[in-house]
């Protein structure tokens, strides 16, 4: 028996958002919006992943149990975006990046390497994913159009 207590399981953020640079061709879109679902949901084990069995036996993991949503910026949107992105986000956020010259990287260790090098201030994004409360992600994101 020990005395501590369990770990509690880390909340489920109030909100999820993809924002996606306009303008981007259907492969662009739906690799950018797989890596940075990938990268939001990676730490927190409790948004998907869940092994699951179907009835004739067959395993497979479990998608999202949160909505993700798919929005689309012009590139004076995704500019403003960007720096807003330096400011702090709030206790149980965040965010992943989908700079444009990772289109170029075929390797995680190459592009964790550039990642740490470059300042993304300035950086054109291809895609931004947040994670958190809603008033924070609303904040970020105002009235961004769904991807079409």
């Amino acid at each position: 028996m020990t005395d501590h207590p369990a770990p509690l399981a880390p909340a489920l953020p109030e909100k999820v958002v993809i924002v996606l640079a306009a303008g981007l061709d259907l492969g662009q879109a739906a690799n950018a919006s797989a890596c940075l679902a990938a990268g939001l949901a990676a730490p927190q084990s409790t948004w998907a992943g869940q092994p699951l069995r179907d009835a004739d036996g067959m395993l497979s993991a479990a998608i999202s149990h949160l909505p993700i949503i798919v929005l689309t910026a012009d590139a004076a949107r995704m500019a403003q975006l960007r720096e807003r992105l330096a400011q702090p986000a709030p206790d149980g956020a965040g965010m992943t990046l989908f700079p444009a010259y990772a289109r170029e990287i075929h390797d995680a260790a190459e592009y964790w390497t550039r990642h740490r090098q470059t300042s993304h201030r300035d950086q054109p994004l291809l895609g931004v994913g947040l994670a958190g409360p809603r008033r924070w992600v609303n904040a970020l994101t105002g009235s961004l159009p769904m991807l079409r």
